[in-house]
């Protein structure tokens, strides 16, 4: 079952980045119950003729601040999805931590897991900003990682 902090983070994210991708929600109600991921595709804000390949995020969300018993959780499933097809598409984690959103490169799904301080997770995240920066900051630099 989805933890609530992971599905307030997904309601937060619909609206405000609805005008900047095409996305589709993941739930797989067999290997993670109600854990929303979802896949997507940039779109080309000049309309330019820019094209973008489909990635993938994982979500994930906690309401403390980090710690030993306040930690980002990663699915034994999760680690064998990116090892699957993190050669086929890009693979980000986006973690907010409170009110910090952090995006970390699927690459680093152990090293996720066993993050336990905010210093392990800005060592980590190619990117991170403050929650309500999501529109301005996440555009950018999705579009940088998948733009064909």
């Amino acid at each position: 079952m989805a933890r609530l902090p992971e599905l307030n983070f997904r309601h937060y994210i619909e609206p405000r980045m609805r005008d900047h991708w095409m996305m589709c929600w993941h739930e797989d109600r067999e290997i993670s119950p109600g854990v929303p991921d979802l896949h997507y595709v940039m779109l080309d804000p000049n309309k330019a003729g820019i094209q973008y390949r489909v990635g993938w995020l994982e979500l994930k969300a906690i309401d403390k601040p980090i710690g030993k018993s306040h930690y980002i959780g990663v699915e034994a499933s999760q680690h064998q999805y990116i090892r699957r097809w993190l050669p086929h598409m890009p693979i980000h984690f986006l973690v907010r931590v409170v009110d910090r959103v952090f995006v970390v490169p699927g690459k680093y799904h152990r090293e996720l897991a066993d993050a336990r301080c905010a210093a392990d997770l800005s060592v980590l995240a190619d990117h991170q900003f403050h929650q309500a920066l999501i529109a301005e900051e996440l555009p950018s630099y999705l579009r940088e990682q998948t733009v064909i």
